[in-house]
């Protein structure tokens, strides 16, 4: 009789335990927002270098390098709306979320920012195929990566 009441006892607390730990907030990150997280830190890197190439090198000039650097500015600027938009949402702004999360999220743009200035101050005879801070922030560009994203 003791086992049962104990093992009742016991499944109860589990229950227990686990409708609680459903009803907390998560205090990590899903890949969603590590990604979206990462690669905020990636966007705000590349927009200040894309500005500060435009601003350096391309006052009132029409070369056509300036020119893709002015367009891959205002498409940096739009995809980094959408992703501050997304953690602002989901992370910053929830009430559902734990510290531990609203912390680790500027880690990740931290990390995102490091890896694309590591890429940009490589070696000359290192290839961006070669590092892995490169592809990754490669990865942050490519548009199809962020079909959950607002518009």
């Amino acid at each position: 009789m003791k086992l049962g009441l104990r093992l009742l006892a016991a499944a109860a607390m589990t229950s227990a335990m686990a409708t609680s730990a459903g009803a907390q907030s998560p205090s990590f990150l899903t890949e969603e927002e590590k990604l979206v997280s990462y690669c905020a830190g990636v966007s705000e890197s590349r927009m200040r270098s894309l500005e500060t190439f435009l601003k350096t090198q391309c006052a009132a000039s029409t070369r056509r390098e300036c020119k893709d650097a002015s367009a891959d500015l205002a498409r940096a600027k739009q995809l980094d709306v959408r992703l501050w938009a997304y953690l602002t949402e989901k992370i910053y702004t929830s009430d559902e979320r734990g510290k531990s999360a609203k912390d680790l999220a500027p880690k990740m743009t931290a990390k995102g920012s490091d890896d694309w200035f590591t890429c940009q101050h490589r070696l000359p005879t290192q290839r961006p195929d070669d590092l892995l801070a490169c592809r990754e922030t490669q990865g942050c560009q490519v548009e199809e990566r962020f079909p959950f994203l607002p518009p």
